[in-house]
């Protein structure tokens, strides 16, 4: 096994630099704050009753600051990482004045090792043990000189220390454990988020590929045919009418026999750029097969649909022009009626279709 100086090195930075914006690290600190208020409250009447009014005041200073800290840190009204520093400065001094006037040895101990817990919770790691030799090279000095009420002998202070260091590193490992834990999950949600947009769009793509026209860009047949199913559907139980126009190029097969198949491509995307500019966005412009289109006209009559047509055949003839002769259609309209099937429905465009051709062509012919 190679042992990689530069991956130990990465490790080691990523954990120093722990970093401040974990969302559940400011979870976390919101459960402490609503814990700490509720338990200074009660050791703060207890000590006013019992034992210290002057730890009573510190106490309930501290409920108070924690419980503002509190709604600041809902809020929004102050950032995390001043608010986490505030309340772990204030959470030591309760704690220096036991030491300082508490003979009990048991209570200082508990609230040395009880203070390292939070700042290893709530701080990076850098800091802590920056917090760890303040507080704790303070906590043996005033041990050592014997300022504080509370006596302890060489050997406890070693146990002490050597118990905090343990739980610390116990603390340390589980926190970076779970907090690697998340970033994990965190990135697997963001990768996995990630992909979904990606597969939402690729099907997005895939499900116009295959409604539309590759050379148009209209739709193609079978989404004209879901569009009509749908449109009859409604007619039948709302009695919503919708009308159909069916058009057809005239000669087209001399387009593509004279100016080649690509001039005839051409003007296939110049008609198709006609009907959709000559249509709301509410209608559909399909390519039913070679040179025949089929516009559906939701909530629309016979009438308008004969005025719709029009429009697009003025439009062909004007702008679709090879070798100064236009390129004209014939269009059949229709409207539903209730006797008509779609099958039936689009006979009946046909058939118009086929009377415009019989009246000369470029011509519009209602049924």
């Amino acid at each position: 096994m190679i042992f990689n100086i530069d991956i130990l090195g990465m490790r080691m930075k990523n954990f120093l630099t722990w970093s401040e914006d974990w969302e559940l690290e400011k979870k976390v600190y919101r459960m402490i704050l609503q814990g700490v208020v509720v338990v200074a409250l009660l050791m703060a009447s207890f000590d006013y009753f019992y034992y210290s009014k002057v730890l009573a005041f510190l106490e309930l200073s501290f409920a108070l600051l924690s419980l503002l800290l509190l709604q600041c840190t809902i809020s929004y009204t102050i950032g995390y990482t001043f608010s986490s520093r505030v309340f772990i400065v204030f959470m030591a001094i309760p704690i220096y004045w036991n030491l300082l006037f508490n003979e009990s040895s048991i209570e200082s101990t508990i609230l040395f090792i009880f203070l390292p817990i939070i700042t290893i919770i709530l701080r990076p790691l850098k800091e802590v043990v920056f917090f760890a030799t303040l507080f704790g090279g303070s906590f043996l000095y005033i041990s050592f000189s014997g300022i504080g009420a509370a006596s302890f002998t060489d050997m406890e202070l070693f146990k002490l220390v050597s118990m905090q260091g343990l739980i610390s590193f116990i603390v340390i490992v589980y926190v970076q454990t779970n907090k690697n834990y998340q970033e994990i999950i965190s990135t697997q949600s963001a990768e996995l988020k990630n992909a979904n947009v990606q597969l939402e769009a690729l099907y997005k793509e895939k499900e116009i590929e295959a409604s539309t026209d590759s050379l148009t860009g209209l739709s193609n047949r079978a989404a004209m045919m879901s569009r009509l199913e749908y449109l009859y559907a409604r007619y039948k139980r709302q009695k919503e009418i919708f009308s159909l126009i069916l058009f057809d190029i005239d000669y087209f097969k001399n387009v593509n026999d004279t100016y080649g198949h690509q001039k005839g491509d051409e003007v296939l995307k110049k008609v198709a750029e006609l009907a959709l500019e000559g249509i709301r966005e509410v209608d559909t412009a399909a390519r039913y097969g070679g040179e025949e289109f089929i516009i559906l006209l939701p909530q629309t009559n016979a009438v308008s649909a004969v005025a719709i047509a029009e429009r697009i055949r003025i439009s062909m003839q004007e702008q679709i022009k090879l070798l100064d002769t236009s390129v004209t259609a014939s269009f059949g309209v229709v409207e539903v009626e209730e006797k008509l099937s779609i099958e039936k429905l689009i006979n009946r465009a046909d058939q118009a279709l086929y009377k415009a051709k019989e009246s000369g062509r470029n011509t519009v012919v209602s049924v």
